[in-house]
């Protein structure tokens, strides 16, 4: 038999897998210090490219012959794609000109996207090295190391698919495409028998008592966030009774609770259900690193709930004669719509005390897609939004611009700018590297293939 000071003992060491957030809650009443907030990533990517003035503030000339950083403060986010992210525009910093040419992204740089690692048009899908959201869960682990959430537009019947994330050579980490499985798999199982459902639901209950005598220890700030982990446990607990006691009666199969009535089929519902997802995981502490993408590394079939048009000739500008609109303005539509539902998760992760701020001042969000600017890209030019500062990590507020040739073009009904990067400018692999530095596991480089294709270290510009 363990005893409370048992128990503590091994929460606090890590013996007990329950959460990172109570192991966090022990370590504190324990030691009478605030112990340091987990720190947590969400990578949104899509398909047909995030395009330079899709991004580019208004009034701000894309063209430049040097490293040019600039204040966001006073400047207006274009209306097309990121403008729901006005309200944490002190917390994004806008990238401009970072180079993947050596990625291939043409439809999609599949595994490239996220690793880094160039691959040949036919070899996108071949697995060759880690992905940087896996190199941070290794990080910043979770009791799910890292959650990959898919939107197969099109494709309703896809479970699983590949192409984004991956442990290492040859371990794909799987993207989970129906939200409704994606929900099973973190939050219940409908497989489990009574005893696993009664075993699970007193050991639940074991530790919403001992969170519960961990109250006196803690200051407000940490009573409060573990009235939200005990309110999180209790609802655990009281589902897995439930279940138990239905899976007695041979009625689970008939009445186990889902989180849909249908399962979501088009597009728009499948993304708002993914990145519900993707926050309950990440405020629940399930885990500290979620990834989102549509299109898969590539394209998916079609745009079904917003279009009918297929993603390819969506992204090539084809008319919608449907909707009597042009292909970019649908696609245009889907991304704006994924960048409402990221607001929407960081406004969720801003609502819960942490420390003397809150989960998303802990938090990087990274928004881009997965082929460049846009379909068929080359790669010069890679536009990334990033948001938050991992708690004072990183520097924000700001739009980074590295050397870039400018030209016109139409689109939307106006004359904008689109950017050409020179052959010098830092790669996505000088991000990712970055992004580890920031969240205290830093490398000489991520991922570089070739010696001299970039320098090692981090930008230095986006780091405090």
């Amino acid at each position: 038999m363990i005893n409370r000071r048992q128990w503590l003992t091994r929460l606090a060491a890590g013996g007990a897998l329950i959460s990172p957030f109570a192991q966090a809650l022990a370590a504190q009443a324990a030691a009478a210090v605030d112990p340091p907030a987990a720190k947590r990533f969400l990578f949104v990517l899509f398909e047909n490219g995030l395009r330079e003035y899709e991004v580019q503030p208004h009034g701000v000339p894309l063209a430049t012959d040097q490293l040019r950083i600039r204040s966001l403060e006073a400047l207006k986010l274009p209306p097309f794609v990121i403008d729901p992210f006005t309200p944490f525009k002190d917390r994004m910093t806008i990238l401009q000109g970072l180079r993947g040419s050596h990625l291939n992204p043409n439809h999609g740089a599949g595994y490239g996207a996220l690793s880094g690692l160039p691959q040949a048009p036919a070899d996108k899908r071949r697995v060759r090295a880690e992905s940087i959201d896996a190199a941070l869960a290794r990080v910043s682990p979770g009791l799910f190391p890292a959650v990959v959430l898919g939107i197969n537009g099109g494709d309703n019947d896809t479970s699983t698919a590949y192409g984004i994330s991956a442990w290492d050579k040859g371990k794909p980490i799987p993207i989970q495409c129906r939200p409704e499985l994606a929900y099973e798999s973190l939050f219940g199982s409908t497989g489990a028998g009574p005893n696993d459902f009664l075993a699970r639901k007193n050991l639940l209950d074991f530790v919403s008592d001992d969170l519960k005598h961990l109250q006196a220890g803690l200051g407000s700030a940490g009573r409060q966030q573990l009235e939200f982990h005990v309110d999180a446990l209790e609802s655990l607990s009281k589902r897995w009774g439930e279940l138990g006691d239905l899976k007695d009666e041979g009625a689970l199969a008939r009445f186990a609770p889902q989180p849909f009535d249908t399962p979501p089929r088009l597009m728009p519902d499948v993304i708002a259900a993914q990145f519900d997802i993707a926050a309950a995981a990440l405020s629940a502490g399930l885990t500290n690193v979620a990834t989102i993408s549509s299109g898969l590394g590539g394209l998916a079939p079609n745009y079904k709930g917003f279009s009918n048009m297929g993603q390819h000739g969506a992204g090539h500008g084809n008319p919608d004669p449907e909707l009597g609109v042009r292909g970019h303005e649908i696609v245009r539509r889907v991304h704006r719509f994924m960048a409402e539902r990221t607001a929407a998760l960081m406004k969720r992760l801003d609502s819960i005390p942490e420390g003397d701020g809150s989960m998303l001042d802990n938090t990087l969000v990274v928004f881009m897609s997965d082929s460049a600017e846009r379909q068929h890209s080359h790669g010069s030019q890679w536009p990334v939004v990033l948001m938050g500062d991992l708690g004072g990590k990183l520097k924000t507020g700001q739009l980074v611009s590295y050397p870039m040739e400018a030209r016109e073009v139409e689109s939307y009904g106006e004359t904008l700018e689109a950017g050409t990067g020179q052959p010098t400018n830092p790669t996505l692999n000088r991000l990712y590297c970055t992004l580890l530095h920031a969240a205290g596991a830093p490398r000489d480089n991520f991922n570089l293939p070739v010696a001299g294709l970039d320098s090692d270290g981090p930008l230095e510009e986006l780091l405090v």
